[in-house]
């Protein structure tokens, strides 16, 4: 049976199936997509700048939030900020391969 365009490219987003009861139309939609929100990773490249364990905390690896607080507060108090960016780096890298791996999850 050939596939339709639908199956071909198939939306990311679910996609709502209208039920009729007694003259009433209601749209259900599918309970296994979580909510969208933009605003978090948004927010979490940003707090990366300020508080890179803080922000790799956020993306849901703590021991590894905790083991770099503990090199970064010395690295800042020694260097004057110059190990700074390495964390900054550190911290994006994480994050973006966090929302890679929620990518691939859907």
């Amino acid at each position: 049976m050939p596939k339709i365009r639908r199956e071909i490219n198939a939306p990311k987003r679910p996609v709502s199936r209208q039920i009729r009861t007694r003259g009433q139309i209601r749209k259900v939609f599918p309970f296994n997509h979580p909510p969208t929100r933009t605003y978090l990773p948004v927010m979490n490249y940003l707090l990366a700048i300020l508080l890179p364990p803080l922000s790799i905390v956020l993306t849901g690896r703590p021991i590894i939030g905790i083991i770099v607080f503990f090199i970064w507060i010395p690295a800042l108090m020694f260097s004057g900020g110059l190990t700074h960016p390495m964390f900054i780096l550190l911290a994006w890298a994480l994050i973006f391969h966090a929302r890679e791996d929620r990518r691939q999850r859907f």
